[in-house]
């Protein structure tokens, strides 16, 4: 029996790309910079509690597949997360340090979803709420069939999964998942 370790996360500025310089000008612009402050702090806080919660689980990292909302399978994923890294992600950060202890990044996603998922942001008034939960559904399919593809028995993953997937009911019985208990601070 394998075990996965649902890690449901907010995504960060950084992992906006492009995008990122914007969003916080109109948080800014909206909720003023102590706000901004306010919420990059609470950011840090919650990704401490993540990292503390994973290291508190004694996991033999060399046992440990690591899946990430977004990461394509591509080729490049752990180029792709050291460049968000590097660009200030926490969540990307906690990747690389699981890494080094011995983990294995998995690509994740297929890029052809990804890229709809893109379009669909890129394009909002196409968004209808029923192709938007279409769209997160495949998503969820195509993570929930990796997962199964390349998480072996006697194995634990790590799932990082924005709020709104639900990939855990796309999952075979032989995979327990579990969800990373995170401690007030």
């Amino acid at each position: 029996m394998a075990r996965l370790i649902y890690v449901p996360v907010l995504h960060s500025t950084p992992e906006m790309g492009s995008s990122a310089r914007a969003y916080e000008a109109a948080f800014v612009a909206r909720y003023g910079q102590s706000k901004w402050e306010e919420r990059s702090a609470k950011f840090d806080a919650i990704w401490r509690a993540i990292a503390d919660a994973i290291k508190a689980l004694w996991l033999d990292l060399r046992r440990v597949k690591l899946f990430q909302d977004s990461l394509p399978v591509c080729g490049r994923e752990v180029a792709l997360v050291e460049e968000l890294a590097a660009q200030g992600s926490q969540n990307h950060q906690l990747l690389v340090n699981l890494m080094r202890g011995g983990a294995t990044l998995v690509g994740t996603e297929a890029p052809d979803l990804l890229l709809e998922e893109y379009r669909a942001l890129q394009s909002p008034e196409l968004r209808t709420e029923a192709s938007a939960a279409a769209l997160l559904e495949a998503r969820d399919r195509f993570i929930g069939g990796r997962i199964e593809a390349t998480l072996g028995d006697a194995e634990d993953g790590i799932l990082f999964i924005g709020a709104l997937h639900d990939v855990a009911r796309f999952l075979p019985r032989r995979i327990k998942v579990e969800y990373l208990q995170i401690r007030d601070q």
